[in-house]
């Protein structure tokens, strides 16, 4: 928190310069992604993946309360509370790859949507293999970073059931795509196109 409390006056100073804004919130971003071990020892992977999921704009369902979609880092339950992460929406969020190491022993999610993530790069996706035993549903959408290579990573998750990939512009060959995709992951439902909406996921 104590950064958040140094950031009105570090933009203050920079507010001259747009290029040196965009400088200081990429490092901003970078800081809210990196995994804190201190922390993690104190309160365990599943609430540390919360606490990042929500401090970067992002949502998290509960095994224990899978209707509640929690988006408010000071309603999280407390620190003494034990509970296990079933889904994580990502969406609109500032996630970026080093997040994803806060997936590691969440064994519970079994969906992810990433959804405008703006800041996830192209080998993003990698992170996923920390879930891939309970992954059974995932969107990638609006994630403009990402491209054919990027998307290639999501055939080595064997357990998917459920796949939904649209509005992802800088992808050159969804059908190649797909086709690749469907050989790996034969029992998966995939729905691809490269603009557009075409399936809405369950709750």
């Amino acid at each position: 928190m104590l950064l958040l409390n140094k950031l009105p006056r570090i933009t203050q100073l920079l507010a001259r310069d747009p290029k040196d804004q965009r400088g200081i919130w990429g490092y901003v971003a970078v800081a809210f992604n990196q995994v804190d071990a201190e922390r993690l020892s104190k309160v365990g992977a599943n609430r540390l993946c919360a606490e990042w999921i929500i401090k970067n704009g992002g949502g998290v369902r509960f095994v224990e309360s899978p209707s509640r979609l929690w988006k408010d880092y000071n309603s999280l339950p407390g620190e003494n509370t034990q509970f296990c992460i079933k889904v994580v929406d990502a969406s609109n969020s500032s996630i970026m790859k080093i997040g994803l190491e806060h997936l590691k022993d969440c064994r519970s999610i079994d969906t992810v949507i990433f959804h405008n993530c703006k800041h996830l790069e192209n080998d993003g996706l990698e992170g996923l293999h920390h879930i891939s035993s309970s992954l059974q549903r995932l969107q990638v959408s609006g994630c403009y970073n990402i491209t054919d290579s990027g998307l290639a990573v999501i055939g080595e998750l064997k357990n998917l059931r459920q796949l939904l990939i649209f509005d992802m512009i800088f992808v050159k060959n969804m059908e190649a795509v797909a086709a690749s995709l469907k050989k790996q992951l034969p029992s998966c439902d995939i729905k691809a196109t490269k603009m557009g909406l075409t399936l809405k996921p369950k709750e």
